[in-house]
């Protein structure tokens, strides 16, 4: 089945402004983002719109406005495996916590 046919999407490259205007006029929660070839690349929803209005000073990556993520960890040999897996997830910044500033890594 079928839950619309009145699909309302916007090209990607489009902005912030000229999606919150898709999604204000549409009356839509969610307005999808497609390339040229009409495949998904994004999805912008209503909270999503109130959320970079409430917080304009959030870390957000430069290229593509996702938040930015970080993580803390200690300084005991089993944090260096933590501190590997982090990176391979993509963290984008890691503060070690050295308690009282004599710990050794």
């Amino acid at each position: 089945e079928v839950m619309t046919t009145d699909l309302v999407v916007a090209q990607e490259g489009c902005t912030l402004s000229e999606a919150n205007l898709i999604l204000r006029e549409s009356k839509k929660g969610k307005l999808p983002i497609v390339n040229d070839n009409y495949e998904l690349i994004s999805l912008i929803s209503r909270n999503d719109m109130k959320k970079n209005r409430d917080f304009p000073l959030a870390s957000k990556d430069s290229k593509n406005k996702q938040l930015l993520a970080g993580a803390a960890i200690g300084t005991r040999p089993k944090d260096k495996d933590r501190l590997k897996a982090l990176v391979a997830q993509g963290v984008d910044v890691i503060v070690i916590d050295s308690s009282q500033g004599d710990s050794e890594y």
